[in-house]
């Protein structure tokens, strides 16, 4: 959340926002308003943010508060040892970027130098009760998908930008008893190609889109 950050991700599509464009439509409204909200912070070089952007209250700040504890007890739960955080990621040749709240190194790739093969992980600390048992009974990606798409498309992309085979999704409340207050769910791409297609092609047509309404600024 670093003022480096912020300006890094201007006028790219983030994982966190990536479900405006995957309504059933492709150009949805809302897909479409957030188009242009990347133009515009593409042409101005500043984020004026959409009124239904989430603000900071008592939950996000409950959220960021518990997320290292929640990265720390899936490390232990997962018996991984080291996680890489607060790491951001732009795709090559695409105007996508993401931010996974932890990046797991399987392995460095033999194919190409400074490469690494990776699973990401993304983290939600939930403040109200309800809302962590909802997200608690989830037990699937898809489960998750009913209960949040757009949570379920934010690992799907960070996976995506990130080039992993394999994605977490972990929910957390550190009032609840230890051995049942976190939810982890693996998320493997060859069960769920389907889902990677259609965000890849609404991605590919979110961008003609951007590059076609961005002419009537740049020429």
């Amino acid at each position: 959340y670093s003022d480096e950050w912020k300006k890094f991700r201007l006028g790219k599509f983030t994982s966190s926002k990536i479900v405006e464009l995957m309504a059933e439509k492709e150009m949805s409204a809302g897909a479409l308003s957030y188009i242009d909200q990347k133009i515009g912070e593409y042409v101005t070089g500043q984020n004026i943010a959409q009124e239904d952007d989430e603000v900071e209250d008592e939950n996000t700040v409950w959220g960021l508060q518990y997320e290292p504890e929640a990265l720390k007890g899936f490390a232990q739960i997962m018996g991984i040892r080291f996680l890489v955080t607060q790491k951001v990621i732009h795709k090559p040749g695409t105007k996508c970027s993401t931010t996974p709240d932890g990046l797991h190194i399987i392995s460095s790739a033999v194919t190409q130098e400074d490469s690494y093969n990776v699973a990401t992980v993304e983290a939600k600390c939930p403040r109200k009760y309800p809302r962590f048992m909802e997200l608690y009974r989830c037990k699937t990606p898809l489960d998750l998908y009913k209960v949040s798409k757009r949570y379920f498309f934010q690992v799907i992309d960070q996976m995506d930008n990130c080039g992993a085979p394999i994605g977490y999704f972990t929910a957390f409340h550190p009032l609840y008893p230890v051995g049942r207050n976190q939810r982890i769910i693996e998320f493997k791409k060859i069960d769920l190609w389907d889902h990677f297609k259609k965000l890849q092609q609404r991605k590919e047509l979110a961008g003609r889109r951007f590059d076609e309404l961005l002419t009537e600024f740049t020429v």
